[in-house]
């Protein structure tokens, strides 16, 4: 089992997201993959209906994995200002994922309350 330093412990996650790749706007001249590497974590720019404008999404996964066209990953995300999105983060709601152009749609599958929470210092 590979041990995670209590240093590197991913925040409590905010909801639970799938995500389906697509690479819509990525020229065929681009790499069209998304990786995970071994830090199980990435960040990047996010568009969630509800919410004006790009806002940054960490997000986490349970093991490294390079996703492809087509392929649909869960994250557990945690949303860099949550104060934009507390009121608007529900099951069901759609959000595109941005890397040079949308690459990506989600969709929140679970809100997790405790995640606010610590996000508010509660």
């Amino acid at each position: 089992m590979r041990r995670i330093s209590p240093l590197r412990m991913p925040p409590i996650p905010q909801f639970v997201a799938e995500i389906k790749f697509h690479f819509e706007e990525h020229g065929e001249d681009r790499r069209r993959n998304f990786v995970f590497d071994e830090t199980l974590h990435r960040r990047v720019p996010m568009r969630m209906d509800g919410v004006d404008g790009l806002n940054t999404v960490g997000m986490w996964v349970d093991s490294a994995a390079v996703f492809e066209k087509d392929e649909v990953a869960v994250v557990r995300c945690v949303v860099i200002a949550p104060e934009l999105f507390v009121d608007v983060v529900i099951p069901g709601v759609r959000f595109e994922l941005l890397d040079g152009g949308f690459f990506a749609s989600g969709k929140v599958i679970e809100r997790i309350d405790a995640g606010w929470q610590e996000a508010q210092g509660q």
